[in-house]
């Protein structure tokens, strides 16, 4: 599967790049921005999306380095996603993309257009 990054859009790139002697990922990974052609936002624009999202990346480091960093962002994404004892389903698999897409459900949380 893949995704053109359309103008004025800016994507974060998380790549796996080491595998142990099993062959099993351990943990290693690679980041990069993709960014689209500036076409209906002016250049300041499109430079904030790329600020933003370089503290992203930079918070996928801090968090490897702070565990409590980490369990306090893990529980609001949970309470984000509706992740509870409840165990609702926050998305469905689509049948016969092997978990590839997913179906956003009635349970999902979603902040500004999803």
């Amino acid at each position: 599967m893949s995704y053109t990054v359309d103008d004025d859009e800016v994507a974060i790139i998380l790549r796996p790049v080491a595998v142990d002697k099993n062959g099993d990922w351990t943990g290693d990974l690679n980041t990069g921005l993709v960014v689209g052609d500036s076409k209906k936002f002016k250049i300041e624009v499109i430079s904030y999306l790329v600020h933003l999202a370089t503290l992203m990346g930079t918070f996928l480091e801090m968090t490897q380095e702070d565990e409590d960093l980490y369990n306090e962002v893990e529980e609001r994404r949970n309470e984000n996603l509706a992740i509870d004892k409840r165990e609702q389903k926050v998305y469905e698999e689509v049948e016969g993309t092997d978990g590839k897409v997913l179906r956003l459900t009635k349970y999902t949380k979603t902040f500004g257009n999803a």
